[in-house]
This record gives C-alpha cells, structure tokens and sequence, in this order.
C-alpha cells in the first residue's frame, strides 16, 4: 500500500476570526503538458476526468521533423518530491504498443516547468525508416505518465501533433531515368510539364508509309505505327513533397515522408468534334463514345480494342516499377520510385518518395499515354490516405470520380499528335505553281497530325543529275516501245518545265520502224495491244495516252535516288508531266504518288505536276491534291466517290459510307475532306474493329 504523507499547515487568523490547524495530505501531478513552436503555435494538453481541462492549444498541432525544432513542455505539482518515475511514449493510428518512450531523469521530475528540445527524432524502425516520425503514421499521440506516493493529481496527460504534407509540386522528370532513347528525346522536347490551364502536344513522330498498294487495304497502317511506339510513349512525372511547418510554411523535410504513398491518377479530357464537317462528326461521335459507359475512367479517349488505352488497367498507362534504394547517384536507365497498381482504382497507381538521395523528397511514375493521336490526358497526383468504412481499412475506391484530397495537384492537358515530316522539296521549273503548305497541312491538323516542314526551303534539280536520272530509267526499261518513245538527244530538263519529254507520234513510228526494221505494214503487228500493254500505239490518241503512264512509271524509277538520306516525304514539283498531255488523247495529271523501287518504309514521294491551267473549275486546288496524295502515302485509299464515276483503286470499305466528300475521293463539286473513317486511320485507330456506318459504331 502507497504511504500518504501528511503535512500540517497553519493558517492565522483574520481580525475577528479564530485560529484553525489544517492537515493536506501531500500530492503530486501534470499541471500541463504539451508541444511547443518557440514564439509560435501550440498543441492542446489532455488530462483525464476529473481534471479540468486546459484552455490554449491545438489538437491540429503540426510541425515538420528534422529540420524544425519544437521544445515539450510539461510543467509538475511535485513540492514534497514524492514523484518516483516519469515516462515519454509516442503512440501512432492503429497499433497499442508505443513506438518510442523515454525516461525522464530526477532533475526533469522536479516541481515547476520543464522544456525539451525535440525535433521529431525517434531510433530507426519499420515505422520510423529514417529515425524520424513521418507522415505515414500521423497523427501522434504524446503521453506523460508519473510514478509516486501521495495523492495523485492527473499523474498522466497527453497532447496530439501530425505530421503533414503541405503540398506536392509537379515537374517533368530527367530524361536519364528512361531506358529508351525515343522516350528520352520526347521528354528533352516537351522541356516542361503544361500547367492546369495549358496544353501540351506529346508528338509521336512516326515516318512510316507503305510499300505497296495492297497495304491501303489492310491494317498495315495501325501495325506499324504500334510496332514503332509499342504501347506508347514513355514520360517521367516527379511530383515533389512538401512539408508544413508549424507556422504553415512548405519546408523541405523528405525524411518525414517516411512510406507514405502517393496515387497517380489520370482523367479523359473531352475532345471537341464540333469543326468537323457534319459527315465527318457523325462516324467520330459515334466512334468516340464506343464503350464509353462500360469502362473507366468514362471518356473518349480511344478504347482498348481499337488500339487506344480506355478501359485498359493501370499497368497500361502507370507501369509498374521495381524502383530501387536511394543513392546519391542515379542510376542511368532505370526508373528510381518504386510504383504498383491500385487494388480497386484499377487505373491508377500508387508510388513511394526517395527520402534521401538524389531524389530525396521526390516520388513519381512513368506516364505512358497511348499511340493513338487525339488522346487527351490530365495527371493527378494526391497523397494516398486510408478510410474507415464498417471497421475496415479502404485503401482505394472503383468509383470513378476525383477522390477528395487536401494535397493533390494536376497538370494541364497532353495531346497526343503524330508527326510526320516533309523532307525536300525539288522543283524543276522555277515558275511552277505555288501552293500553301499550310493549307495541305490543315487537312491532316484535323486527324491530329503534324505535317513538319524539314526541307530548309525549295530546291532546284542539278540538270546534269536529272538527265542520267531520266536516261538510266530508260534505259533500265524491259518496253522496247517506251523506250522508242524517247529521244536520247533531247536534254530532257531543258526542253521545258514538264518533267517528261517525248517523241511525237509521228517521230515515233518512225523509230519503230528503225528498231523493228519494218514498213508501214508491219506497224500494226508491233503495235497491237499486249497483256501488259492494253492500248493500240498505232493511232496518236491511244499513244499520246500511254506517255501518261509510261511518265508515271520512268519518274518513279528516276528519282528513287532523289528521295535524300532524311526520313519523310519528299516533294517533287513540275509544271506538266509530259509534253503531250494537252494533245489528242493526252490526259493532265494533276499528282501521284507512287511505291518507289527502292521501297524504303521511311521514305517516300508525291510528285506534284498540274500545269498552271489545270485547275480552273470547281473546288478542286492544288494543296488537295497533295494532300490526297501524301493520304496514299499514308495507307489511304481511294473513295468511290462520286458514285458516277468509276475510280480506281477506290475501296467503299475503307471510306464512311456517307463521306461523299472525302478527300481521297474525286468529287470536285463540293469540298472535299477527309471523311471520319480517313481520320481515325490517321489517328492510328485499328478501323478494321470499325463499320463504315458509323451508327454501328456505337457501343454502350
């Protein structure tokens, strides 16, 4: 049993009043108890009933460990020194045993205040991985206990403090931490992240075109370009954490972070459709909203079994990341912050900070958008926090929606866009129709498609290059014809602005005769239609059209070389194809552009060669025309429009069935554009998951 001591007082008496002897038994206890900032905030002391509670204080007191110094306080009634022992423990959410305790020593037992410095230190443990409390296990409960004989006056008192991350700041990481040297380029040129109220364009260059007509007709175009950026483009986003000091300030304290987990979040930014033609915005509404209620995040963004990311689990667009121990020197190639799915949010992913080392206060995750041009993403990062619900620990929700959150910060829009790039530009006549790049450049901006210009200006042909150009082609020629229809004497560059000169029809029968060594009555014989050859050369008409193809067929052999050592399309600029387009029977080509010899999948051509008068009527123009044609370069078809007339090689699968515009078509009596069908190809949609009416595109 506790000895009570008994000390004796004696009170004198008042005028008028008696002398009383009154024994108190001798006591001890907190009279307060509690967290200080010097100059600054304070937390609030708890005592247990019946103790009366103490006025001054915060239960929200915070302060940021390690590098801000806060003093504990505790004031004792202990004036017999009856007060054997007094022990410090430090509580955390959820666990019953301390996490740190602390003797006091005689001297901090004494009656009257007493102060500590402490700055959050505690001895390294699975808690505690850096010897400091952090804001994993915040908030903390401090508790005072006294050991002694006599009456006990509150013997225990506790007080509250958090640890608390201010805020988190968004940057765009070092390129260094990328494995790939594409991904690497890609984030040195986006330089920065896009603010909340900005947009930035993720372009995904991608010179890549086709090889042979049968490509326009399958899904050589989506392969391709998912066999060069795979699942897509990789970018480091950091998000760095700071600390609130008891003042509220942002401090730089990484080892309070401690484990806590940050959840990387990303949501579908709405794409507008309204400047389409109606056409064209009928098949993309429609396309855009597949499975749009079925998966999640809800957007337009390109579905999974189209190509696109939507609906796809986090590992798609935040993959996970083995991470490894802070150092002071990063390691090249690999990704620093450990990241793994959400368990419900299945889109979304959590990641842990560096706490020391190059990174120290830093965490992040790879964001990998999809390939697919016109997806637009927002990135969100808040601090991951627990909900009780029925008892239990939520980690992560499946709904869809923002989730509440004191610290979180996002960035602005990414877009994704394909590039492509405009390599040369040779022009043999220097008074050869101009055309506005610009204008060919809007048909694509509308799939999300830069057209980049790389060709440092227009170019002319060296004439002695052109003509061994034009001459080895002729002469590489298995058509005897073609090449009876050639005079080897003509300088072909000089004889004018057209890039094809030939013999007329006169000059080359005589020819024929020469090389068949025949009379006017063999003609027929030698002249007759072929298999591979369906015109009749006897009369001038049927040979003033067969130039037109043999043109096409010597310019594509002939300027193989011409393509250049850059990556892209190159434009080759005449004024007339050949000398007998505007002849009986000669037919104007406006442009083409053919698979090339070499077959080069990084390189390719259109030849561009309407003589000033071709476009006279309709809306047909020039800058169509080429942009019809880098389309064929780019896997598109025609379209069998208008239905009158018969196109060749048009494919109506291909095409939505109500583009009667499309550009790729050759209706001149209204604008044309790229139908809707056209636009997702060049997006790099898999359109072979698509219908070409567009109302059967929808999915719920």
């Amino acid at each position: 049993m506790a000895r009570i001591s008994l000390t004796a007082s004696v009170a004198l008496a008042a005028p008028g009043g008696r002398n009383r002897n009154r024994l108190r038994p001798a006591s001890h206890g907190i009279a307060d108890f509690r967290l200080r900032s010097p100059g600054g905030p304070q937390s609030r002391c708890h005592r247990p009933v019946p103790f009366p509670a103490l006025t001054g204080g915060d239960d929200g007191f915070h302060f940021a460990p390690e590098v801000e110094p806060v003093e504990l306080t505790w004031r004792l009634l202990n004036t017999s020194g009856l007060v054997r022992a007094g022990k410090l423990e430090l509580f955390t959410r959820y666990r019953k045993a301390p996490l740190w305790s602390r003797e006091l020593s005689r001297e901090e037992l004494l009656q009257g205040e007493h102060r500590w410095a402490w700055d959050g230190r505690v001895p390294e443990s699975e808690t505690s991985p850096d010897g400091v409390v952090t804001v994993e296990h915040s908030p903390y409960k401090l508790k005072l206990t006294l050991q002694g004989s006599g009456l006990a006056q509150a013997p225990v008192a506790w007080t509250f403090f958090h640890v608390l991350v201010a805020g988190v700041d968004l940057e765009l990481g070092e390129p260094r931490v990328l494995s790939r040297p594409r991904d690497r380029e890609l984030t040195q040129s986006l330089k920065r992240l896009p603010a909340p109220d900005e947009k930035a364009e993720i372009r995904l260059v991608g010179n890549v075109f086709k090889t042979k007509p049968s490509e326009m007709s399958d899904d050589t175009d989506h392969q391709l370009h998912r066999k060069h950026w795979g699942s897509g483009p990789e970018l480091p986003l950091f998000a760095r954490a700071w600390l609130k000091d008891s003042r509220g300030n942002r401090v730089d304290a990484p080892k309070a972070l401690g484990r806590v987990r940050f959840l990387w979040d990303w949501e579908d930014e709405t794409e507008a459709i309204e400047h389409h033609a109606p056409t064209a915005r009928a098949f993309l509404k429609h396309a855009l909203d597949r499975h749009c209620s079925t998966s999640q995040p809800k957007g337009d963004n390109a579905h999974r079994d189209v190509g696109g990311k939507r609906g796809a689990p986090s590992l798609a667009v935040f993959p996970r990341q083995a991470g490894y121990a802070p150092q002071a020197e990063p390691r090249d190639g690999a990704f620093p912050f450990r990241v793994t799915p959400c368990n419900k949010r299945g889109w979304a992913a959590y990641s842990q900070a560096w706490t020391t080392g190059a990174f120290a206060g830093r965490t992040g995750v790879v964001f990998q958008p999809s390939s697919i041009a016109g997806d637009a993403w927002r990135v969100t990062v808040q601090l991951a926090y627990d909900r009780r619900k029925d008892g239990g620990v939520v980690l992560d929700v499946d709904d869809d929606g923002p989730l509440p959150a004191a610290v979180r910060a996002a960035t602005g829009v990414f877009e994704s866009w394909r590039e492509v790039h405009i390599s040369r530009l040779l022009c043999k006549d220097t008074g050869a129709s101009g055309f506005s790049l610009s204008a060919v450049q809007g048909h694509f901006e509308q799939a999300f498609l830069r057209l980049e210009d790389r060709t440092g200006g227009v170019s002319g042909w060296c004439a002695r290059e052109y003509n061994a150009c034009i001459a080895e082609a002729v002469a590489a020629s298995r058509h005897w014809e073609l090449r009876a229809a050639i005079d080897p004497a003509v300088d072909q560059f000089a004889a004018g602005g057209h890039a094809l000169t030939f013999r007329t029809h006169a000059e080359f029968l005589a020819e024929v005769k020469r090389v068949k060594h025949c009379g006017d009555a063999d003609l027929p014989r030698w002249l007759a239609p072929t298999r591979e050859r369906r015109l009749p050369l006897l009369e001038a008409r049927e040979y003033h059209r067969q130039c037109k193809d043999w043109a096409k067929a010597l310019l594509t052999r002939a300027l193989d070389s011409a393509l250049g050592t850059a990556a892209g399309i190159a434009l080759f600029q005449f004024s007339g194809l050949y000398n007998l387009e505007t002849t009986v029977g000669g037919i104007r080509v406006n442009g083409f552009a053919s698979e090339f010899p070499s077959r080069k999948r990084d390189r390719c051509a259109v030849i561009q060669c309407a003589a000033p008068g071709n476009y006279r009527n309709g809306f047909n123009s020039l800058e169509q025309t080429l942009a019809h044609e880098i389309g064929h370069q780019l896997f598109l078809p025609h379209a069998p429009f208008p239905a009158h007339r018969e196109i060749g090689g048009a494919q109506a699968k291909r095409h939505d069935v109500d583009g009667k515009d499309c550009l790729m078509g050759y209706d001149f009596t209204t604008e044309r554009r790229f139908c809707g069908l056209c636009l997702l190809r060049l997006r790099g949609w898999n359109t072979h998951a698509l219908d070409r009416d567009g109302a059967r595109n929808a999915r719920p």
